[in-house]
């Protein structure tokens, strides 16, 4: 999660327009990220950033199918296979988020910050506060966020869970668990 910290002041400092920049997970041209590692959540987690941070979000073909071909030629599966499923869990993730973005109109808002360490990484869009992690399937985090753009009693859900995840701040923080390594994208409700 240090390396998004940087990687991110990076892309502040050396690009005029940050908004400009593409966000790429997959390409024609490498392995794809499923190919060297098989953790869904992990997958999971990198296209909740791709979807959110500041940048434009490049989804490669067959990501929502969980794709996983290695070097070329074999990372460019053909797509008629699968039925152009929308049943699927990888799918119903890209779905939800891009869901939540039209509504939420968070595109036009800078990336800031809010919690950076070796296993979990948040930022906000505006009102939206975005938190991944990298421990993976089967593993957990939990971080309390002091920094935020929020006032006492204002009230977040998880765009996944909207009626079970939710939080209301107090006493200027809030606690963010991450469970079996997902990531999760709060909205103000």
């Amino acid at each position: 999660a240090r390396g998004l910290e940087s990687a991110f002041q990076q892309q502040l400092a050396t690009f005029k327009d940050p908004f400009a920049v593409g966000i790429i997970t997959d390409n024609h041209d490498n392995a794809r990220f499923l190919s060297f590692q098989s953790d869904h959540q992990l997958f999971k987690n990198l296209l909740t950033l791709n979807l959110c941070a500041q940048g434009i979000p490049v989804l490669y073909y067959g990501q929502e199918q969980g794709f996983n071909g290695g070097n070329d030629p074999h990372n460019r599966e053909p797509l008629w296979p699968t039925g152009f499923s929308t049943n699927g869990d990888l799918f119903k993730h890209i779905q939800t988020i891009i869901a939540a973005k039209k509504k939420f109109q968070w595109h036009s808002q800078a990336q800031v910050q809010r919690y950076a360490d070796d296993q979990f990484y948040a930022f906000t869009r505006g009102k939206v506060f975005v938190a991944l992690t990298n421990v993976g399937n089967g593993n957990s985090t939990q971080r309390t966020i002091t920094y935020h753009p929020y006032a006492n009693g204002d009230r977040l859900c998880n765009i996944f869970f909207p009626t079970t995840d939710c939080f209301t701040v107090a006493s200027n923080q809030f606690s963010v668990y991450l469970g079996n390594g997902e990531s999760k994208v709060y909205v103000p409700q």
